[in-house]
């Protein structure tokens, strides 16, 4: 097989931190949203914190460097076949955090069992670029079909379906994580820079360093503390007496005030980060499953008004997509039109056979994130107000919410969503199926003809223009609506260094300092 790719990372060493500096050294952070329900990297994959978090547990085959970009890293090189369908990885030297041995075997058994039908992986698709996986995720095939092969303990091939310029960049995601023993649910054993030293659910979970871990001298913090304080108040005043090294996205979220507090102080940072906030309309509720009525509520608010007041830092987001993720510009971009949402909400009416009098109160559920409660009284007002229809609010805490979006139940709620690789395709991709990442409940042939013609597509201008059509879609249909675009808004130590960004907004601490 020709090989036109032959990549080998070498990280440069750098001095151990002294050790008088060790506990001031150590990193205090919060998880706003709450602690997580497992460690497991399978379930840590669809929270932000969990991502996070993954990425200090576990080594995968790749990391993401200062630069935003995948550098090799639980590899030590990887060729790549001339067609872009092979990639075959020859592993680090790397020890599992009870000494034992990482092998390439323990990558293709975790990968494997994510892609089973019985997994309770919530993002399995992610691997379905590899050769076999979307059709052994529906039983259709054998687990020995994935394209998963280890000819040796340290040798990994793996084939693809099709090229992905972006496969180097989704092995840094957890759920690409070698597992010590695939069978087991619960993780106790971690290969990368940290492992757990304590934790006390909802209350605290400590990490310290991994002592058998490859690049153990490059691993500068002493220790992670990362408590559970979800209110916004109390985090906020734990940071100003330096209780916290870090305050703002993605771990915990500023309040529109704090972010005022902390630009008066000259201590807010930011950082890009291609992802958009929509407010999901779950297309199976009667009272939603008119597109007229949807896009009626899309024109009904005033999102340079949600950007001032709510999610300050952001940009009205006019397209389904960031223009940083996709940029193209679309003739249905969204107007804010109070005269067009009414004739919308009544043309609506009348396909369900309803009058404004006898519409239903919709209901908005919303998190205890900073920001979510301020938002849904917005919608509530301005829906109340320009389409004169009844809107109740209903609280939920987040790791809850975050299960009835997967599972359908709810009627209207909003949330941050991103790629985990930089390619709109994955976005768009999680609503050509019914499945636990389409939380709109919402599937259209058309779409789905213009988003699989996309991934097949290998001249970049015409896969381009099948997303753009795609998106012309989604706006045209609205199982969500558009709000606003991103940045990362947060303040953290003085000396805090080191950290990096992925394309999703997690964030990797595992060779941070604090010198």
């Amino acid at each position: 097989m020709k090989y036109l790719l032959f990549f080998v990372l070498i990280l440069g060493s750098c001095q151990k931190p002294p050790i008088e500096e060790t506990m001031n050294s150590s990193l205090k952070i919060d998880f706003q949203e709450g602690d997580l329900p497992s460690l497991h990297p399978h379930d840590l994959i669809i929270y932000l914190r969990g991502i996070s978090i993954g990425k200090t547990l576990f080594e995968g085959l790749t990391r993401i460097d200062t630069n935003g970009k995948p550098v090799l890293a639980g590899a030590k090189s990887v060729e790549i076949s001339e067609d872009g369908l092979t990639y075959r990885f020859t592993l680090k030297k790397n020890n599992w955090s009870d000494g034992s041995p990482v092998l390439s075997f323990q990558y293709e058994a975790a990968w494997k069992q994510a892609l089973s039908p019985v997994s309770f992986c919530k993002r399995s698709d992610l691997l379905f670029p590899i050769k076999n996986g979307a059709l052994a995720k529906k039983g259709e095939v054998d687990l020995d079909q994935i394209g998963v092969h280890c000819p040796d303990a340290e040798t990994l091939i793996v084939e693809l379906n099709r090229p992905s310029p972006h496969f180097l960049e989704l092995l840094a995601q957890p759920i690409c994580a070698p597992l010590q023993n695939a069978s087991e649910q619960t993780v106790t054993c971690f290969n990368g820079p940290f492992t757990v030293d304590k934790w006390e659910k909802n209350s605290l979970l400590r990490l310290k360093p991994n002592p058998h871990f490859w690049n153990k001298e490059n691993v500068h913090l002493p220790q992670i503390d990362i408590y559970m304080v979800q209110d916004t108040d109390t985090a906020f005043a734990l940071y100003e007496q330096k209780e916290l090294d870090w305050i703002g996205v993605p771990l915990c979220p500023l309040s529109t005030d704090q972010i005022e507090h902390l630009k008066e102080k000259n201590k807010l940072q930011s950082h890009p980060i291609d992802r958009a906030f929509w407010v999901f309309l779950n297309t199976k509720h009667s009272s939603l499953s008119s597109p007229s009525i949807r896009k009626a509520l899309s024109k009904a608010m005033d999102r340079k008004t949600i950007i001032e007041k709510v999610f300050v830092g952001g940009k009205p987001l006019l397209n389904a997509l960031p223009n940083a993720l996709l940029a193209v510009s679309s003739k249905l971009a969204i107007q804010e039109d109070s005269l067009e949402a009414n004739q919308l909400l009544d043309i609506g009416l009348a396909e369900l056979g309803m009058t404004r009098e006898t519409f239903p109160p919709l209901v908005i559920t919303y998190s205890q994130q900073a920001n979510r409660k301020q938002l849904a009284e917005y919608l509530q007002q301005a829906w109340s107000q320009t389409l004169g229809i009844q809107v109740e609010l209903q609280p939920q805490e987040w790791n809850v919410l975050r299960t009835q979006l997967a599972t359908g139940q709810f009627q209207i709620s909003g949330c941050f969503e991103a790629s985990y690789c930089h390619d709109p395709l994955e976005l768009m991709e999680r609503m050509i199926t019914l499945n636990s990442s389409n939380f709109a409940q919402w599937v259209f042939p058309s779409y789905q003809e213009k988003i699989t013609s996309a991934g097949s597509e290998a001249n970049f201008e015409k896969r381009i223009a099948l997303l753009s059509e795609a998106q012309d879609i989604l706006l045209d249909q609205m199982p969500f609506i558009p709000i606003t675009s991103d940045q990362f808004l947060f303040a953290h130590h003085p000396k805090l260094r080191g950290y990096t960004f992925d394309s999703v907004g997690a964030i990797d601490f595992s060779y941070a300092n604090m010198k």
